[in-house]
């Protein structure tokens, strides 16, 4: 059996209501794999820690891959997305003691491969601007709200405000719109229930806002200082980067629905804080000139700013380079006009183009580099010749001793 675990990133969860991180992203795998003749194939979506720290995250990642069966399997392929990838860095990391009794190894020795997307491996400036703000303090105030019966209470009369409003939209012919997608896929769910996913995540960002600190520059640089490559498991990357966006970015249509100017100002704040990259800590994995962009698919100049609206661009490459895509950060999991129909599914509005072809190719590399690292098997092994090799028929040919042989050759494809 091979497993396959999808890693989310900072502020990242599974599902809220009808909204997946990983949209779409577990069955694209498996049809590829299916395709490239590997059947006995799952594919799951680790829980995690939306702001917690790097170890914590790790550790629940590990706690969950050894709930699966991880101990057991063939091989596991881990994919982290943004700080996702650091989570599956320091798992798959030889001597690492994350929870008691050696799970890590007897997980560790069975990881063929580390694919990370959009990863901050060196940092991202974003993370020094918000620490410079109260965001931890802010984040813990509304996981506190979350918290306590009247904080519950005055959250679900909040929603059941906007669910009125997105109605009377309605009646005013404006159907479909972002505010429909919100309350009709998460918001209507949400209960005074405390064992909803919504209450369980704002506990979660109460209790640790641990990975703000921890995605600075100056502490990416002791990361890597002290988490080691696997010997024997494959590590790459994917880098998305995103055009710069104009100085003043917005057009008179974009007025019309506040969410999406807001949307738009927010990519636009964004790309400008993450390209502040300073001098005394370079966030970068390689010189521009070494990463070609000829044999990738983004067809874009690569700049020292150059990033995707979160992470700059060199901080995201990671051993071998599978491919830079054109899109923003939360595009390349799903997150793209149009995604699955939906044409609310884009978060981060940057105009890159990102759409249903992007997304197909970008996930058909990772599930070709995770084909590349399955084991062969002795079974498979014996199979593979006639896989891997040109279209082959049986032909016979008589002997010297007058015995009819038969042989395999290749033929025209």
């Amino acid at each position: 059996m091979t497993q396959i675990y999808l890693v989310p990133g900072f502020m990242g969860f599974q599902s809220f209501g009808e909204v997946a991180y990983f949209r779409r992203v577990p069955s694209m795998l498996v049809q590829r794999l299916e395709e490239l003749g590997h059947d006995n194939v799952e594919v799951h979506e680790c829980p995690t820690l939306p702001s917690g720290s790097i170890a914590r995250r790790a550790q629940r990642a590990l706690q969950f891959i050894a709930q699966r069966g991880g101990e057991k399997a063939e091989s596991i392929h881990i994919v982290g997305h943004s700080t996702g990838g650091l989570d599956a860095r320091l798992l798959a990391a030889p001597g690492v003691r994350l929870v008691p009794g050696g799970l890590e190894e007897q997980i560790g020795r069975r990881i063929h491969s580390v694919i990370t997307v959009s990863t901050p491996h060196f940092g991202t400036p974003i993370a020094n601007v918000l620490l410079a703000l109260p965001f931890q303090r802010t984040l813990e105030l509304i996981g506190l709200l979350g918290m306590q019966p009247r904080g519950r209470t005055a959250l679900v009369t909040l929603v059941r405000g906007l669910e009125k409003v997105a109605r009377a939209d309605n009646w005013m012919g404006r159907t479909d719109t972002f505010l429909d997608m919100v309350t009709s896929k998460v918001l209507h769910r949400i209960g005074s229930d405390t064992e909803d996913p919504v209450w369980t995540f704002l506990h979660e960002l109460s209790s640790d806002q641990g990975g703000a600190i921890q995605l600075t520059m100056e502490s990416m640089h002791l990361f890597n200082a002290a988490v080691a490559n696997r010997p024997g498991t494959r590590y790459s990357s994917v880098i998305s980067v995103a055009p710069p966006p104009r100085s003043f970015p917005f057009c008179r249509a974009d007025f019309l629905s506040p969410v999406r100017a807001v949307s738009i100002f927010a990519f636009w704040a964004l790309y400008r804080m993450a390209a502040m990259v300073p001098r005394q800590y370079p966030c970068t994995a390689l010189d521009i000139e070494t990463l070609s962009l000829n044999e990738h698919s983004a067809p874009v100049e690569i700049t020292k700013t150059s990033n995707d609206g979160i992470v700059p661009c060199q901080s995201q490459a990671y051993g071998k380079v599978l491919d830079v895509v054109l899109g923003d950060h939360l595009g390349v999991v799903g997150q793209f006009p149009g995604s699955g129909g939906d044409r609310h599914a884009d978060w981060l509005p940057c105009g890159a183009g990102f759409g249903e072809d992007q997304f197909r190719r970008l996930w058909s590399l990772v599930a070709r580099e995770i084909a590349d690292n399955i084991p062969v098997t002795r079974r498979a092994a014996r199979k593979a010749p006639l896989i891997d090799a040109p279209a082959r028929t049986l032909n016979s040919r008589t002997s010297k001793n007058g015995k009819s042989k038969r042989r395999l050759v290749p033929t025209a494809s």
